[in-house]
C-alpha cells in the first residue's frame, strides 16, 4: 500500500484511489444511505489524534465542475454547502491538483474559503496548498470553536516549502458545523475534501 507523510513528519496508509467517490450527480438522498468504508486519519498539527476505525465518510468528487464555476449548492444532496469558491484547473503549476484536474479556491475574497454541513460531523480532512501559512477551523452550531489546524507556511509546488504541495490538514471534533479556510493576505487551493461522523 503507498503512504504519505503527515505533517509530523511520519508514514500513514493512503487511501486507495479506486475507493468509490461521490459527486453531485450520483449522490444519496441523506448521508444516512452511504455505505460505511474503512476510513484511516492521518494527523494534522493542533489536531486531536483519532483513533483509526470505521467512520461514515464522503470524499468530495470535484471532477465534474467545470472551471470557474461558482461553487455552492452542488454538494448540498451530499450535506455539504459551499460559501466564496470558485473551481478551476490552475494553469499555475504551483497548484497543481491532489488527484485530477481541478480544485476549489476563495473567490471573489481570496484567501477564504467555508463549507457549511446540513448535520453535524466529526471529522473534516482536506488537501491544501497555499500561498501562505493557512488556518482550518471548525465551529459547532452556536458558532463556538469546536477545534482548529494550520499550516505553519506556505507550500506551493516547486517551492523550497517544507511542506508538500496538497497538504492533508483534518479536524475531529463533536458537532462541527462549519469548517472555514483562511490563508493570511494569500490564495489557497483545496484538491480533496472529505468529512463524515
Amino acid at each position: 500500500m503507498a503512504e504519505y507523510i503527515d505533517s509530523r513528519g511520519e508514514a500513514q496508509p493512503e487511501l486507495r484511489r479506486s475507493e468509490p467517490t461521490l459527486d453531485y450527480a450520483d449522490a444519496p438522498k441523506t448521508l444516512q444511505s452511504l455505505d460505511v468504508l474503512p476510513f484511516p486519519m492521518g494527523v494534522a498539527a493542533g489536531s486531536e489524534l483519532a483513533p483509526l476505525r470505521q467512520r461514515k465518510r464522503i470524499r468530495l468528487n470535484f471532477a465534474k465542475l467545470q472551471s470557474f464555476e461558482l461553487v455552492n449548492r452542488q454538494f448540498q444532496r451530499l450535506g455539504v454547502t459551499f460559501a466564496n469558491a470558485i473551481a478551476l484547473s490552475p494553469s499555475n503549476p504551483a497548484y497543481s491538483p491532489y488527484v485530477g484536474r481541478t480544485v476549489i479556491m476563495g473567490y471573489p475574497r481570496g484567501g477564504w474559503l467555508e463549507a457549511t454541513f446540513d448535520a453535524p460531523v466529526k471529522f473534516v480532512s482536506s488537501c491544501v496548498t497555499s500561498s501562505r501559512p493557512t488556518v482550518m477551523a471548525a465551529f459547532d452550531g452556536n458558532n463556538q470553536p469546536v477545534a482548529q489546524t494550520e499550516m505553519r507556511t506556505a507550500n506551493l509546488a516547486g517551492s523550497n516549502s517544507e511542506l508538500p504541495p496538497n497538504m492533508e490538514l483534518c479536524i475531529n471534533g463533536e458537532g462541527i458545523c462549519r469548517v472555514t479556510f483562511y490563508s493570511f493576505d494569500g490564495q489557497l487551493t483545496i484538491g480533496e475534501f472529505c468529512f463524515g461522523t
